[in-house]
């Protein structure tokens, strides 16, 4: 073997320690869980009824049976709203308000004006 020439074993080593390794997959972004409200305001007469509908998002893989959130009229006597978002509008006039909050984020809640007229 010449003097200047390193043996087969050594310049393999040399050139695996000198090829870019493979990089780790960076860790996906955190979840960050939305509410979205539709629609946002509403004018409605003494009685009549509006569907509001919430949009909201899920982790990655997960499909909840039915749609985590939780509908409330925010004054007293300001009119219903069932299970699935359809409000009554009470019988006065008035400036009321519809909140849905997600019961997986409770944290997240979004409210409607309605005007009754």
């Amino acid at each position: 073997m010449l003097k200047n020439q390193l043996p087969f074993s050594l310049l393999l080593l040399g050139l695996a320690c000198s090829t870019p390794k493979a990089t780790v997959p960076a860790a996906p972004a955190p979840f960050k869980p939305a509410l979205v409200l539709r629609p946002t305001a509403v004018s409605l007469i003494p009685g009549a009824t509006q569907a509001f509908q919430a949009e909201i998002n899920y982790p990655e893989g997960i499909r909840p049976l039915r749609q985590p959130v939780s509908w409330s009229v925010v004054e007293p006597d300001g009119g219903a709203i069932t299970p699935a978002g359809l409000y009554t509008a009470p019988a006065r006039y008035g400036t009321y308000h519809v909140q849905v909050k997600r019961d997986d984020f409770p944290e997240l809640t979004v409210t409607a004006t309605i005007t009754v007229r």
